[in-house]
């Protein structure tokens, strides 16, 4: 951190002396073809330059977004220093953070503290940054609060995604066509139509297969990794030519895949449920199942390698939405606009958690999920005046979700501890853990198998819930310029938020004179005439809860010259209440249901310059940013007979991250422009002294204390875990016209960086050390003219093996996640542009 304050300090100084050099220089014009172009955006609701925005934002443009190969809005994130995703083993649960700072899982009753928009329609599910992204004109990544312009939950962060919209001048459009290594390939293409002159329509669709790329042990599953999505967007403008313009979008994409998997670091003989009954050969032991038959692992081919389930791995989603957008502008030049969404978000999935190559889990909170989205948006503006502009509006957001789960393994939970009966290499049963020790016990000391003393059991849960929440506000920005140099922007958001969550729960038993290996559809059948099989029909719970807030933003702006611009910019920011219901968790033990919203301040001081004849941006940002009630996961062990967890959200009183981020595009010639984004900033509990969870044990065993009759665990001073704490990212472009033949190429190369990671509690108590840091460089390379255009790219070019996530047990397990360019691989695309 102290390398990153001076080089942050000696930046500074640096600039201003290229300032003085520049005022003092003959002012002399830019040619245009040198200067570079101006980045628009909207990230205070009218097109300004990204110069002039004081936010901390990082901007990439539809060109760069395409050409990277950016499918999903998580594929995003990795080329967003100051942005960060946990990957995990589901589509469901993969999730975002800024500066460190996010939510860190993706139950129905949970919500965002970072905030996915797309033409200002907010996404309020983590899930659905499995969007498909094309035809992109570009995306915005503003760090730190955004409440009082961005919709809700903005405590930390925005993505803001702005499509391309249709076009009244001319008639246009593109098809592309690409294939990659693992039999990757895709289509797609935009036409945009002129109708008249005052009518025109935009349309894009893509379609994508791609095959697994982790190699799965399970017999006769697939490789992991497996892909296929399509998207279809449709558009319709009007323009009346004088003062009113409609915009009416219509969108579907849908989504199937197997998608993800933690690997095996090293496998632990011992790991998982146990004793397994093991009969090989008539011969009865206690055993585990990786003693058995071992998870596979890296080490064990030289690739990622896991053992995953058919059954019990699969995702699908289908995402579907309707929305408008109409603008006047009235003759005095006040503007008048209103945005109104719907969308329908489904999404099916069950993500095993263990990698045996026996059928364990044959679903893992596996289950449909539904939400219904509805969003209006009014306001009225003023912009493009020399001394005021404002903007004032209200604001409506409802989002109604409902998730229908299972749980159907031969695990520990819902009432349950069962263990399997492994026979010749074949699972055929699963027992209590009772009923296995005994088993085994009367075995070893009578030389007989008497089955008889197996009783069946298993994990068969299912559970249904609902969450609704519902945010009215009103909001508003004033920006009042109070002298040449110095003006000031005051923003503020009054909210009220209501939110609701029900649960329902059922845990089944298996019959007793069965042998464990029944579906959960066959067993709830079997209860409806046989009550015995109830174990527990937990009754409907219900929680309610509403809360106002008032959030603002003031910022002070100074402009030393022309090109050089400095403010201070102090906001505060808010998430509501969360709701951890899953078909594991039993409200009734729950401390904080629903939690307290999180209350956030960020404190930023920007700067922001034009040099060398404005072939140089830079923009530099020192921020500390504080998070009040954070909502983080907490889990502890209830009774370990039958492996019963106490899993749910907590409030922690205080999280904060500090550090710099810094944006530069310099345009070194005509054809070479160089670009570059780096944050550095460390995230840490400040104050969260009482955490309800196990002790992890080790060298933090002096941590925990009880309390209450609980276990309480101190994490203040410890780090957010697994957050690469630099990153950077460098990218060099190249362009060059070939003589007078029409045709030109283009070079592009990008490098990203990933700091060392910071270590989970786990790892801190075991002496772990967090997942490395590394770097990746990705090459592209390109040749056409106006109507077509070849591609050929490689993705980690110098083949640099790495991961992007470890997970490490209270036992001591390992288990890293491999990214889809773990190693280099190869691509091509052809555009062809009519």
């Amino acid at each position: 951190m102290r390398s990153a304050v001076l080089l942050g300090c000696c930046s500074v100084a640096t600039l201003f002396n290229v300032a003085i050099a520049e005022e003092i220089a003959a002012k002399t014009k830019t040619r245009p073809s040198d200067a570079l172009e101006e980045v628009v955006v909207t990230a205070q609701k009218r097109e300004q330059s990204v110069q002039d925005v004081p936010v901390s934002m990082q901007v990439l443009s539809g060109d760069v977004v395409e050409e990277l190969g950016v499918d999903t809005g998580f594929d995003i994130v990795k080329y967003l220093p100051g942005f960060g995703i946990d990957d995990s083993n589901e589509i469901r649960t993969t999730t975002l953070k800024t500066r460190g700072i996010g939510t860190f899982t993706n139950s129905i009753g949970l919500q965002s503290s970072n905030l996915v928009v797309v033409d200002g329609e907010v996404l309020p599910r983590q899930s659905m940054m499995n969007l498909a992204i094309a035809d992109v004109e570009r995306v915005e990544a503003l760090r730190g609060p955004q409440g009082t312009l961005f919709g809700q939950n903005t405590s930390t962060g925005v993505i803001h995604y702005v499509t391309k919209r249709p076009d009244f001048d001319s008639f246009y459009g593109s098809v592309k066509a690409e294939v990659t290594d693992f039999n990757g390939r895709s289509v797609g293409g935009a036409i945009n139509m002129p109708i008249n002159d005052h009518w025109a329509a935009r349309v894009n669709i893509q379609h994508k297969e791609q095959d697994g790329w982790i190699r799965n042990e399970y017999p006769g599953g697939e490789d992991v990794g497996m892909e296929e999505s399509k998207g279809l967007r449709g558009q319709l403008a009007y323009d009346d030519g004088s003062n009113l313009n409609v915009l009416v979008r219509l969108d579907y994409s849908e989504r199937d895949t197997n998608c993800c998997s933690m690997v095996k670091a090293e496998a632990d003989p011992y790991y998982g449920p146990k004793p397994v009954v093991r009969i090989e050969g008539g011969v009865v032991t206690a055993s585990a199942y990786n003693e058995i038959d071992s998870e596979p692992g890296f080490n064990d081919y030289g690739e990622p390698a896991t053992a995953r389930n058919p059954i019990s791995n699969y995702g699908t989603i289908e995402n579907s939405g309707l929305s408008t957008e109409v603008n006047y502008d009235f003759d005095n030049g006040i503007s008048l606009t209103y945005l109104a969404s719907y969308r329908d978000f489904e999404l099916n999935n069950s993500s095993g958690f263990f990698t045996f190559k026996f059928p364990v889990h044959r679903e893992h909170f596996g289950g449909n999920e539904s939400v219904e989205v509805i969003q209006q948006e009014l306001r009225i503006s003023d912009f493009d005046n020399d001394t005021l502009n404002w903007v004032l509006g209200a604001f409506f957001h409802d989002t109604s979700g409902q998730r229908s789960e299972i749980t159907d393994g031969c695990v520990g939970g819902g009432g349950a501890s069962s263990r399997g009966v492994i026979e010749d290499g074949v699972m055929i049963g699963c027992v209590s853990n009772a009923s296995a020790l005994a088993f085994i016990d009367h075995y070893e000391s009578t030389g007989v198998q008497d089955r008889s003393l197996l009783q069946a059991d298993r994990n068969l849960s299912s559970g249904d819930f609902t969450a609704d929440f519902t945010n009215t506000a009103i909001f508003g920005q004033l920006e009042y310029q109070i002298t040449d140099n110095l003006d000031a922007t005051l923003g503020f958001r009054a909210l009220h938020e209501k939110s609701s969550a029900s649960f329902d729960a059922l845990w089944l038993r298996p019959p007793v004179d069965g042998t464990g290996m029944e579906t959960y559809a066959e067993v709830l059948a079997m209860s409806k005439t046989d009550p015995s099989l109830v174990r527990n029909d937990l009754p409907g719970s219900k929680f309610s809860d509403s809360n106002s807030d008032f959030i603002y933003k003031a910022v002070l702006g100074y402009d030393f010259s022309e090109n050089i611009r400095a403010y201070v910019n102090y906001s505060t920011g808010y998430k509501g209440p969360s709701y951890f219901v899953t078909s594991n968790t039993n409200p009734d033990e729950a401390e904080y249901f629903p939690t307290r919203p999180e209350q956030s301040t960020n404190i930023e001081f920007g700067l922001r310059t034009r040099l060398l004849d404005d072939r140089l941006h830079f923009n530099l940002t020192y921020f500390d940013m504080t998070v009040e009630d954070y909502q983080v996961r907490a889990s502890r062990l209830i009774d370990e007979a039958s492996n019963t967890i106490f899993s749910g959200y907590v409030n922690a009183d205080e999280v904060r991250s500090t550090g710099i981020e810094a944006d530069m595009v310099y345009k070194l010639s005509s054809d070479l422009k160089l670009i570059a984004s780096y944050a550095n900033y460390e995230a840490t509990y400040e104050d969260f002294a009482d955490t309800p969870v196990d002790c992890p044990g080790g060298s933090l065993a002096d941590r925990c204390s009880s309390l209450g009759g609980k276990i309480v665990f101190d994490q203040t001073g410890l780090p957010f875990p697994n957050n690469a704490e630099e990153q950077a990212l460098v990218t060099i472009n190249y362009n060059r016209e070939i003589g007078e033949t029409g045709w030109d190429t283009n070079v592009n190369m990008v490098w990203r960086y990933e700091g060392d990671f910071s270590p989970s509690a786990n790892m801190i108590a075991q002496g772990i050390e967090p997942n490395a840091d590394y770097d990746v460089l990705d090459l592209y390379i390109g040749i056409g003219n106006d109507k077509l255009r070849g591609n050929l790219f490689v993705k980690n070019l110098l083949d640099e093996s790495y991961t992007t996530f470890k997970y490490l047990d209270q036992y001591g397990n390992q288990a890293l996640f491999y990214p889809r360019d773990y190693e280099r691989y190869f691509g091509a695309s052809v555009t062809y542009m009519f």
